[in-house]
């Protein structure tokens, strides 16, 4: 097994070996599924031609461009995955030196892994990191967030093996531990202090607009949004928008969903937030990004074609 870093901000994953497809009405549409962002880790597949076949560290596979890829052994990949990491909070300029007015080096995406650099003295302010390269690179500490979430099922994957199957055999644990494990590491132990970080973080891309298959702050789609708001709190749910055997996320009634829950509709999936509100990304001509709607029928913003086509609300706390 061959392994891979995204080498660019946010790389294109095609669910095609080809980046558009035939469309409705003759147009020609992409064929994106998803988006890998920079710093995080895949399967290499197939590596034949100039499109890679890989599937990323949370399960999801597809077609990248071979240039847009860094190529590591798994000892390579093992090393890269065990060093101290952060995330890339917002938009964020890698520059050449902690000064802003240093050389740009790169700018990376909400979302982006980046290990920390050794530095002998830390500048008020600033963090320095390494690109995938190795380079050197500063950021201000605002930019930055504690990296949350653990990438070793890009060892364990295969066909046919649950997704939480093969990260609980990575990791040592039963697949039912996975969602405590990741509440003990980074929640204290705490389900409301979890759903209390899952609304504040989905918080933190309103308005972006509606990207199809994205998921950078830049852009991103319905179950870009809620996946990658899931696994910036240490859980990762299956990429789209269903409730997919194998993953954490299981159904409960409607009267028992609470903040941090997830509400599916045909096609679509959202964040419930609490008091009837819940955060999506809709491609709606009306918002066309991420935005607040209700549940609520005496709200301003209440959609009923979205309530009256609530197909199931999902959790991964049900046995927490």
């Amino acid at each position: 097994m061959q392994y891979a870093v995204f080498d660019r901000p946010a790389v294109t994953i095609y669910d095609l070996p080809q980046p558009t497809m035939p469309g409705q009405d003759g147009q020609t549409v992409s064929a994106i599924g998803d988006q890998g962002l920079y710093g995080q880790s895949c399967q290499v597949l197939e590596d034949a031609g100039e499109m890679v076949r890989v599937r990323t560290f949370y399960g999801y596979p597809g077609y990248a461009a071979r240039d847009s890829l860094r190529f590591l052994t798994r000892e390579q990949m093992q090393a890269y995955l065990a060093a101290p990491a952060v995330m890339a909070a917002r938009t964020a300029d890698l520059l050449s030196c902690p000064q802003v007015a240093g050389i740009p080096l790169l700018t990376v995406e909400r979302g982006a892994r980046l290990r920390l650099a050794p530095c002998a003295e830390k500048p008020d302010g600033w963090t320095r990191v390494l690109l995938a390269d190795g380079r050197a690179a500063w950021v201000w500490d605002r930019s930055l967030e504690p990296l949350c979430w653990e990438e070793d099922a890009v060892f364990t994957q295969r066909e046919g093996l649950p997704f939480d199957d093969a990260l609980a055999q990575a990791l040592g644990v039963e697949p039912g531990q996975l969602v405590r494990r990741a509440l003990d590491r980074w929640h204290g132990g705490d389900p409301g202090a979890f759903r209390r970080a899952l609304c504040e973080t989905a918080r933190k891309y309103l308005g972006a607009q509606y990207r199809w298959g994205g998921r950078a702050g830049s852009g991103l789609d319905c179950s870009g949004l809620v996946s990658s708001v899931y696994m910036q709190n240490g859980v990762l749910i299956y990429r789209n928008a269903q409730i997919k055997p194998g993953w954490p996320m299981r159904s409960i009634p409607r009267e028992k969903m609470r903040p941090g829950d997830a509400l599916y509709f045909p096609g679509h999936i959202a964040l419930y937030l609490g008091e009837g509100l819940y955060i999506h990304s809709t491609g709606a001509a009306a918002s066309g990004g991420v935005v607040y709607n209700s549940l609520d029928p005496a709200s301003g913003i209440y959609r009923a074609d979205l309530d009256q086509k609530l197909t199931a609300v999902g959790t991964v706390l049900g046995c927490i």
